[in-house]
């Protein structure tokens, strides 16, 4: 299994960055679901090769929750092509990727002299990278669906790591981040409508989907 996660580690940090290179919000939230999709994968791969029905039960979550209904709120959300790409980024999008790759670079030597002598997994740098490049896709974009993003990939990195060193952990704490995921989609989604709403009809309608 260590291959595996390995792959599916250096394969989320590939998707990351390519929303990184995106301004459109679609490709942004599909490219998320298929991450999740990766995560789901793993996990349940994992669940088979430990005998683990905790993990088994967190697959077929990621799968449903993180995969394909968190993903298909946010699209119907997005609703008209006029509001599906962000005219410009805080910072523009050649940096952004040489800023994701220096991160990489930077979990790894953090990972390094810090939590490899305790966990000792050669790949353990790959959650922190992709916990790092979801901070940065936070605060490199103004718009507040692509900050939700952000906030689930450092999520999918604890979800990957947890799954993969520490699957014997109470699962009610995963099935609390889960709900907390759901919840937090909602309220914003609702906060969003509420605030469209409270404007004219001649005010452009893409400024509320920034964070």
């Amino acid at each position: 299994m260590k291959e595996f996660y390995m792959i599916i580690g250096f394969a989320q940090i590939l998707l990351v960055i390519f929303m990184q290179w995106q301004i459109y919000l679609k490709k942004i939230v599909l490219t998320f679901a298929f991450s999740s999709l990766l995560i789901a994968l793993f996990l349940f791969a994992n669940g088979i090769y430990k005998n683990s029905t905790e993990l088994l039960i967190l697959a077929a979550l990621t799968l449903f929750v993180r995969a394909f209904f968190i993903p298909a709120y946010i699209l119907k959300k997005i609703g008209t092509p006029f509001k599906a790409r962000q005219p410009k980024a805080v910072i523009p999008t050649a940096l952004s990727i040489v800023i994701s790759l220096m991160l990489v670079v930077l979990a790894y030597i953090i990972y390094r002299f810090t939590l490899y002598n305790i966990v000792g997994l050669k790949a353990g740098s790959i959650a922190i990278a992709i916990i790092l490049q979801g901070i940065f896709l936070v605060i490199s974009r103004n718009n507040a669906f692509i900050q939700l993003i952000g906030y689930m990939v450092m999520e999918n990195s604890i979800f990957l790591f947890a799954g993969y060193m520490f699957y014997q952990l109470p699962f009610i704490v995963e099935g609390g981040i889960l709900l907390d995921l759901i919840g937090i989609v909602m309220i914003s989604a609702i906060i969003m409508k509420l605030r469209e709403k409270s404007l004219p009809e001649t005010v452009n309608e893409f400024e509320e989907f920034r964070g």
